[in-house]
């Protein structure tokens, strides 16, 4: 089995809800990297919960890119 990793850029997050109940891992501007699962994606942000149960929004503007890992048969 591997793993390839799904990367999307700003240009499409916004209202993607592909992302919706996705485990992820979102990068911001500052290269913080927060990890959690999505529970809401608009126009203009979206809202990540993570282990703790803490929710954090962020504007699609802060975002550099989120991204995802897919296991596969290969």
């Amino acid at each position: 089995m591997g793993k390839r990793q799904i990367i999307y850029r700003p240009d499409r997050i916004a209202n993607n809800q592909e992302l919706v109940n996705r485990e992820v891992n979102l990068v911001t501007r500052e290269a913080r990297v927060w990890h959690g699962i999505l529970t809401l994606v608009g126009a203009s942000e979206v809202e990540l919960k993570d282990a703790r149960s803490g929710r954090h929004r962020f504007s699609i503007t802060e975002i550099e890119k989120i991204y995802s890992d897919i296991k596969t048969e290969y």
